[in-house]
């Protein structure tokens, strides 16, 4: 899942569905990025996608609901589950700009820059050629070990 897709899930999750009616998620400002890494099990990052989230309500009732409980939501958002690449690129914090109107509506715009990475896996039907061979575009899968087995010095497991 992306970063975008994901902050969206959780934005979407935890307000009122009166506050979602007008609700849009969009990337802009986007700019590809060399990164290359060898990830293991034929997977390898090529890149990263750097953009801004733009999260925007045309009519965001701030009567109903406070604009600080959307801000709240993005500020824990980017402190519990943003990816590794916002600390690693130094990436600003969150910019906001609400237009409000005295019936009650705002026009409420959040922009929380973001980037993800480009993973291909090698995959002889792939669409990608790359060094003499086919990839695919996936999601990285990450193996965690679960179980280790220290040999000593002696030859002896412990």
């Amino acid at each position: 899942m992306s970063q975008i897709e994901s902050l969206t899930a959780f934005i979407t999750a935890n307000l009122p569905p009166e506050v979602m009616q007008m609700f849009e998620s969009s990337q802009d400002n986007c700019e590809l990025m060399r990164s290359g890494k060898a990830l293991g099990n034929n997977q390898k990052r090529v890149g990263l996608l750097r953009y801004d989230a733009t999260l925007s309500w045309d009519r965001f009732p701030f009567r109903i609901c406070s604009p600080g409980l959307v801000y709240a939501l993005v500020l824990t958002w980017v402190t519990e589950h943003a990816n590794e690449f916002y600390a690693q690129l130094q990436l600003p914090d969150p910019t906001v700009d609400p237009e409000f109107d005295d019936e009650g509506y705002c026009i409420l715009q959040i922009v929380v820059p973001m980037a993800d990475p480009i993973i291909l896996r090698e995959d002889e039907s792939g669409d990608v050629p790359a060094q003499g061979k086919r990839w695919s575009l996936v999601d990285p899968e990450i193996w965690t070990a679960t179980e280790a087995e220290f040999i000593t010095q002696h030859g002896g497991k412990s």
